[in-house]
């Protein structure tokens, strides 16, 4: 067992050599655990022992052996709530008197009920009773009437179970902000990897009965005692299973990585052969096999931007060092100031189904008006407020979904329609206008267009990659006018060529796999890779560029680090934000950023799902 703990901690409970038994055996075996306040969350298979665990807790069963204190409980107010995964509700009560009956009398004056029913999609549903429900609504119950509690601490056996995911992360924001604001305590179980590492900062891993982890979520993704442990928090990459000859940086590598510390990349001299691919949408799974050698066949997981691996090919493996050093602090990177944000507003696009979609790309129109390109291929439309006014889908994307976005000085909305090598330009409402572009390496043809942006003088630049990166610069009308890059590595060439601004006459080009944006002028000559001049601009994967409103500071998402960097028009940086990561103030894989009148910044948190608005 591995526990870890901080005595200054406030502790919850303290658990010692505590058993429990039933019928057919044992349920949990020798458990010696320490809760602290805060949020903790509790994994384990089905059978692991998380409800037994829960069930001691509140006292609604006890141990056959063993001690279980509550510590640092009050005499005052209620100490503890408890959502059992039979939830517990009450038929004779209506849907509103459930929150009313445990609201504490002190609280009425400045609680509303009604405002909790409001915030989980309950208050039309007021007067209706238990009986009533379908399980979502009864789940969501169940979790409105602990919180109105406000008990100090709250137990819930796997919450919202019966809610479709898509309104998880809407939900659980209710739940972190109205107990954060009470500093009322969490312990809850959960299978969802990803839940608990947005939610949870403590987690207890149950295998068999027996705690095999007790410690801080953020220790056990990033450097875990081994793999199976690892894997309650996701997939992980045991490296002692890859040949070293295969790996490139091999004396410096780990045992364990993420997938997102790890790429497997296209290489005709590569050590491995491709023998199986499964791509989720996120996380990429490859089966690999070594010189024809069925016994050295690792499997690893990692993010690629799309799946693009097949069987046969043969590839080697890069482990991303950089962001290594950012994870285990090794002093890789130098101490940028911290950007500040007075607030951070997220919220996840609509549910296709009972899929959540991805967000990739932003930009901003007239009025602050925010236009958001998704992994569902549609066109999202937000007004300042947040709030969805319009949306459309792209006239095609089964086989692949759009990239970047522009509003043009005419009202229309040109979208670089990746996969379908053009760019779609659309009206306000999303009737197609016209197309620019077709498959190709010519003049006026794409392969992957995945930015557009435009100049004053209304001319469209069009950045692309797949053996054809470059950008392209075009008239208003759609007259092809200059091209420049090519792909490479040297000084104005790319590696898949992504977001691209354009400021006083120059283009700003997000070079992605070199790591560095590169400047031109707008007529194509190469001048600068950004932050030469003020000795050198450490970027990981930047995928994005954006300007704020005064013309002077650029905006970097950096899909490989997890974080926005900022910097002004020399490359000078001017402070970071963000790591990778699923809880608030971190962003996995983010695609896009863009910048709005008030200098509010907007994140396509691609990996976790969310648009994340940054307010000065």
């Amino acid at each position: 067992m591995t526990t870890h703990s901080s005595q200054s901690e406030s502790l919850l409970w303290s658990l010692t050599d505590v058993s429990l038994n039933w019928a057919s055996g044992t349920r949990l075996t020798e458990v010696n655990l320490e809760i602290p306040a805060g949020v903790t969350a509790v994994m384990g298979y089905s059978g692991a022992g998380k409800t037994s665990l829960l069930n001691l807790l509140v006292k609604f069963e006890r141990p056959d052996r063993g001690t279980v204190l509550r510590t640092g409980s009050a005499d005052d107010g209620l100490d503890l709530f408890w959502v059992p995964h039979t939830l517990g509700l009450w038929p004779q009560y209506s849907v509103l008197e459930h929150l009313t009956l445990v609201c504490p009398q002190a609280e009425l004056h400045q609680f509303s009920p009604e405002s909790l029913l409001d915030q989980f999609n309950l208050k039309p549903l007021a007067a209706k009773y238990p009986g009533q429900l379908s399980q979502g609504e009864a789940s969501r119950l169940a979790v409105a009437r602990a919180l109105a509690s406000h008990a100090r601490v709250i137990v819930m056996d796997e919450p919202l179970v019966h809610v479709d995911q898509a309104h998880w992360p809407a939900y659980w924001k209710v739940i972190r902000e109205f107990c954060q604001e009470r500093q009322i305590s969490l312990v809850f179980s959960s299978h969802s990897p990803e839940l608990v590492l947005r939610e949870a900062t403590h987690v207890v891993c149950l295998e068999q009965g027996r705690i095999v982890y007790a410690g801080d979520v953020n220790e056990l993704y990033h450097d875990p005692p081994d793999c199976q442990i690892a894997g309650y928090l996701g997939p992980v990459n045991d490296l002692s299973k890859v040949d070293r000859q295969a790996m490139t940086d091999n004396e410096k590598s780990p045992r364990f990585t993420r997938p997102e510390q790890l790429s497997i990349v296209s290489d005709d001299q590569g050590f491995y052969e491709v023998q199986d691919v499964k791509f989720s949408g996120s996380v990429e799974e490859v089966t690999l096999i070594g010189d024809g050698n069925p016994q050295t066949s690792p499997t690893l997981f990692h993010r690629p931007a799309r799946s693009r691996l097949r069987k046969g090919e043969r590839v080697s493996i890069r482990l991303l060092l950089l962001f290594l050093c950012v994870l285990f602090q090794t002093g890789c990177i130098d101490d940028a100031p911290q950007l500040t944000f007075s607030e951070t507003v997220q919220w996840p696009v609509p549910a296709e189904g009972l899929k959540v979609p991805a967000p990739r790309s932003l930009n901003v129109g007239p009025g602050d008006e925010l236009y958001v390109l998704d992994n569902a291929g549609r066109v999202l439309v937000y007004n300042s407020d947040n709030d969805l006014v319009r949306q459309w889908e792209m006239p095609d994307f089964e086989i692949g979904k759009p990239e970047g976005i522009c509003l043009l000085r005419n009202g229309q909305i040109a979208v670089a329609d990746t996969h379908y090598h053009r760019v779609v330009f659309f009206d306000q409402h999303g009737k197609v206008l016209k197309y620019l572009g077709e498959l190709g390496e010519g003049p006026g043809q794409f392969i992957y267009p995945v930015s557009v942006v435009q100049d004053p003088a209304g001319n469209i630049y069009v950045s692309e990659y797949g053996d054809n990166d470059r950008v392209q610069k075009f008239s208003e009308q759609g007259e092809f006018l200059l091209e420049f890059g090519s792909v490479g590595t040297a000084p104005g060439e790319f590696q898949r060529a992504a977001g691209i601004i354009w400021h006083d006459g120059k283009i700003y080009v997000s070079d992605a796999v070199n790591n560095r944006i590169q400047v031109f002028s707008d007529e194509g000559q190469f001048l600068e890779v950004l932050g030469t001049k003020t000795g050198g601009l450490s970027l990981y994967y930047p995928y994005d560029i954006a300007i704020d409103r005064h013309h002077n500071q650029l905006y970097i998402v950096e899909y490989g680090a997890g974080r926005i960097t900022k910097t002004d028009l020399s490359g000078r940086v001017l402070g970071v934000y963000g790591k990778t990561g699923m809880n608030q103030g971190e962003f996995l894989t983010p695609w896009g950023l863009t910048v709005n009148s008030k200098d509010q910044v907007y994140v396509a948190d691609t990996g976790n799902r969310l648009i994340v608005k940054l307010i000065p």
